[in-house]
């Protein structure tokens, strides 16, 4: 548990959400359903701080901010899983963390071992190594492009916020293995979804920059909840006062939450939290 006060106690104290996306918010549709909009702009209206936190990268967030009128007014957005952290006033990043290039060198050497492909993120655009069926879905999901770069050691000289490493869910934990033995504490390694393995900055995850937005604002970590589904999600589930895990998460992100939603991101569980964790909003939605 993550919290030293009763629950009760800390339903009346948020003051900032912080939100995932896929597979928390979304629908398998990619759509944001209308009790999911409903509750989060009541719990705004309430007068809590509400943020998106997602993998993402900010080209495929924009259109889930403008759905919930999140750009032009006072905020903030965290992207790439937590390696950069947008203003929502100015769409300026406010921070970013960059792996550095012989760090990135060292996983393309391992990555290259396992005979996988690696690929970066532009805006807009995927930069990958070489074509793969995993590739391919991410831009189904976040409608980027892929590029495939000819000299892609080469292009590893420059910092990057992240690698992904797409491939299949039973091949991925030989290489994870295999990177974190390397790699150590130098970088944070981790599923997001079955078929991709990230790789940042070791001071780079959505726990790390939920704390920094929460500085930023002046609230405490337990005046923060977070809801989320994957291991990406981990830190901000954690740093949170009241973390909370999806129905349909990953078993291990259900034993470090505080709750664990009866309704899926299919069945609006992100209304479900707002609804039990901020009764202010309750006046606001409409979960009929």
């Amino acid at each position: 548990m993550n919290h030293f006060l009763p629950l009760a106690t800390l339903m009346d104290m948020i003051q900032l959400l912080a939100i995932d996306l896929d597979d928390t918010l979304l629908t398998e549709d990619l759509d944001i359903s209308m009790k999911n909009r409903k509750a989060v702009r009541a719990a705004e209206a309430a007068g809590v701080t509400v943020l998106l936190a997602s993998g993402r990268t900010l080209f495929s967030m924009r259109r889930y901010g403008r759905e919930l009128d999140m750009w032009r007014r006072s905020g903030y957005m965290i992207a790439n899983n937590g390696a950069t952290v947008i203003s929502t006033s100015t769409e300026e990043v406010v921070l970013e963390k960059p792996l550095e290039p012989a760090l990135g060198m060292q996983v393309w050497e391992i990555v290259q071992g396992h005979g996988l492909t690696m690929q970066y993120y532009g805006e807009g655009d995927i930069y990958v190594s070489g074509p793969s069926e995993y590739t391919e879905r991410d831009c189904l999901l976040t409608g980027q492009r892929w590029h495939q770069v000819d000299s892609f050691a080469a292009s590893l000289t420059i910092p990057r916020t992240k690698f992904v490493i797409p491939g299949e869910p039973e091949v991925l934990p030989a290489v994870e293995k295999d990177l974190k033995n390397s790699l150590g504490e130098r970088a944070n390694i981790f599923t997001s979804k079955p078929y991709f393995l990230e790789v940042l900055r070791a001071d780079a995850d959505k726990g790390t920059a939920l704390a920094y937005v929460a500085k930023e604002l002046g609230i405490e970590s337990g005046e923060v909840m977070a809801i989320g589904d994957s291991m990406n999600d981990f830190g901000m589930l954690s740093w949170a006062g009241i973390g909370v895990a999806m129905s349909n998460a990953q078993d291990k992100i259900k034993e470090i939450a505080d709750y664990v939603t009866n309704f899926s991101h299919e069945d609006h569980g992100v209304a479900e939290a707002i609804e039990r964790f901020i009764p202010e909003a309750f006046a606001f939605s409409d979960r009929s």
